[in-house]
């Protein structure tokens, strides 16, 4: 999730869950305030994008808005996990640069492990969102091996993994024959441990054989800002940023509608009726569980949504690329009275815990009232309460919200603060950080 300060340098561990003042970096410095506050932003619309995907009518429905759930699906989460390894950097830079090395894998290591409670209690929830934070926090975890990597290293082992992780992804369902399982992960599924673990690893909907490249990428580009920063190059890595991210969305949705309109659609017709391989061209387009479609090598070629291929993985990083670089330039050219006027959407991105804990729980209070009143005889009659424009926009207004008094309050989201304060504790104890002695700002 989200780094708990709002600047560069990471607020002291035994602070309250007040957010830095302004002499601290709510509204500091130019180049200081846009970087945060542009990845903030990139979060918020991360946020957005996932209440897009949860609330509005899906692919069949009335109301569906096609061009809409094509810029969501399969984008807004990827975007999520991407700035959340921008955050795992930012959340362990001060330990690293002091050299606490253990404090840092242990901070992480408590955050992964609170992000899984909060993730498995909340996939309890009834309804139809899949939680990604049970995913999210095992990636987490898997970060902690790269935490002293340089942006290089970072990039290639994303590479590697993004390769060869759907493979191994699509050859392991066929063999177990497993299409998708896991979901939520929540409490219950882990009474069966080793395939609540096969479902977060690899056969889930969200699963960390591919997720944690988005992660990498998010770390490599945190090292790459900072580095930037030092040697006053961050107008060109932004630019590059949002050249290579647009290149690579492309590349990957022309590719793959080369390689389908070629080769796929004539292996489905071969194997299927005409009727049923009509069918499968609104498949190809419509998010996936997790996996391939096939083990088909034009399958793997493919960049359906959550199906986690490489073109897939290719698009997401390449759009959470684009979008993260225009964050951070809007923020850097924005003066200081139009940030100020922006502070809510900033609070709202900088607490993704809350928020999002918020959306899940408001979700599944409109099931529980769909269920009461009885059965739905037509898509058309599902209340405007439960799924469409309708809810997607009270559900944004709270968010806003929710930012608007966290700005006020100058503080952090209550649950950020919370994970803050346990990981920055047992990071204290167990990594030998002593105590006092001043923080190292930027």
């Amino acid at each position: 999730m989200r780094e708990d300060t709002n600047t560069i340098a990471i607020a002291k561990p035994q602070e309250s869950g007040r957010a830095p003042t302004r002499r601290e970096g709510g509204t500091g410095s130019r180049g200081e305030l846009g970087r945060m506050v542009g990845i903030d932003f990139a979060r918020f619309l991360a946020i957005i994008g996932m209440f897009c995907a949860h609330l509005l009518p899906p692919v069949g429905m009335p109301g569906h808005i096609s061009w809409l759930s094509n810029v969501v699906d399969g984008n807004a989460s990827t975007l999520f996990a991407v700035v959340g390894g921008i955050s795992v950097v930012l959340a362990t830079r001060s330990y690293l640069e002091r050299g606490h090395i253990a404090a840092a894998r242990w901070a992480m290591a408590v955050r992964g492990l609170l992000v899984i409670v909060l993730g498995a209690t909340l996939a309890l929830a009834p309804g139809s969102i899949v939680v990604v934070l049970v995913y999210f926090g095992v990636a987490m975890l898997g970060s902690i091996p790269f935490l002293r990597m340089g942006a290089k290293g970072l990039l290639v082992w994303a590479g590697v993994l993004a390769v060869i992780g759907p493979i191994l992804n699509a050859q392991l369902r066929g063999m177990i024959g497993v299409v998708g399982e896991g979901g939520g992960v929540s409490w219950p599924q882990w009474g069966e441990p080793l395939v609540a673990l096969r479902a977060v690893f690899v056969t889930g909907t969200y699963p960390v054989i591919t997720w944690i490249v988005y992660v990498l990428v998010g770390m490599a580009v945190a090292k790459l800002l900072i580095g930037a920063r030092r040697n006053a190059a961050e107008p060109r890595l932004l630019a590059w940023m949002a050249g290579v991210g647009a290149l690579l969305a492309v590349l990957a949705v022309s590719v793959s509608a080369l390689v389908y309109g070629l080769f796929g659609r004539a292996a489905v017709i071969a194997t299927m009726p005409v009727e049923a391989a009509e069918a499968i061209d609104g498949l190809v387009g419509s998010p996936g569980f997790g996996a391939p479609l096939s083990p088909e090598w034009w399958a793997l070629a493919l960049q359906t949504p959550h199906t986690g291929t490489t073109l897939d993985v290719l698009r997401g990083v390449g759009i959470a690329l684009f979008v993260i670089a225009s964050m951070l330039f809007l923020a850097g050219v924005l003066p200081k009275a139009a940030l100020r006027v922006l502070e809510p959407i900033r609070a709202a991105g900088a607490a993704p815990l809350t928020v999002y804990t918020l959306h899940v729980l408001a979700a599944a209070a409109a099931t529980v009232a769909l269920a009461s009143v009885g059965q739905i005889d037509a898509p058309a009659d599902i209340p405007w309460w439960y799924l469409g424009p309708g809810i997607l926009g009270v559900h944004i207004l709270g968010a806003l919200v929710v930012g608007a008094i966290l700005a006020a309050l100058q503080r952090r989201g209550p649950l950020e603060a919370l994970v803050s304060s346990i990981s920055g504790a047992v990071a204290r104890r167990l990594g030998a950080v002593p105590t006092g002695g001043r923080r190292r700002r930027d």
